[in-house]
């Protein structure tokens, strides 16, 4: 979809100037003219992500009012049990020459399968096969991210929007990755505030729709 009118209304409702310029951190590899109704958000409950909240439920309100159509905001909440935002930034180069690893999948690109044992560990995962019990902490995080989810689901019902929260375990890129693909989505927001952030660099090469971010002027908006 052509995301340059959404942003520009944006733009214009904060009275800030490049603002479309500065939040596009990528245009994505292939996107579609047509609106599939499907915008996605990584979201993890931090002050960033919480701004995407905002601006992607206005972005999908502006859309209805505009196109007469429906929008779903996919909420996408990741357990990183892969710790795979601790990998160093990519160089534009580097990133661009491993957009082979996007079709590989998760386990494939660390070398171990993400299971619920290795989730339950703290610090760096390891190969763990067989199946354990969660322990307290995990299921702790499980409610954390339950509650996280279910204040987004609230916060969408301000906007009068469709929200459907998802909750995926491995690679923060390869499963938003996958959403984005299985809903065909017209946009990716992130809460990233520029295109050096690792999840960037692990993205832009593998995404086919535009890539959005918080310019770091509104982190505090």
């Amino acid at each position: 979809m052509n995301i340059k009118p959404i942003l520009l209304r944006l733009q214009n409702a904060l009275g800030q100037d490049n603002l479309s310029e500065q939040m596009l951190l990528s245009s994505g590899s292939s996107p579609s003219s047509e609106i599939t109704g499907n915008f996605v958000i990584g979201y993890n409950g931090s002050p960033n992500s919480q701004t995407a909240l905002d601006f992607i439920l206005w972005m999908a309100h502006q859309t209805r009012l505009a196109t007469q159509k429906q929008v779903m905001v996919h909420v996408v909440y990741v357990i990183d049990c892969y710790n795979s935002l601790s990998l160093p930034s990519l160089s534009r180069t580097q990133a661009a020459q491993s957009s082979n690893t996007c079709a590989l999948p998760a386990v494939e690109q660390f070398g171990f399968q993400c299971s619920t044992s290795t989730l339950a560990q703290s610090g760096s995962p390891v190969q763990v096969m067989e199946r354990q019990a969660p322990t307290s902490s995990f299921v702790d995080t499980l409610e954390d991210v339950d509650r996280i989810l279910w204040q987004a689901r609230c916060l969408s019902d301000e906007w009068r929007g469709s929200v459907e929260a998802h909750l995926r375990f491995g690679a923060v890129a390869t499963e938003l990755q996958q959403v984005v693909a299985a809903q065909s989505a017209d946009l990716l927001f992130l809460g990233c505030t520029d295109a050096e952030h690792p999840l960037l660099q692990q993205l832009a090469n593998c995404i086919s729709c535009p890539i959005l971010g918080i310019p770091t002027e509104l982190e505090a908006i």
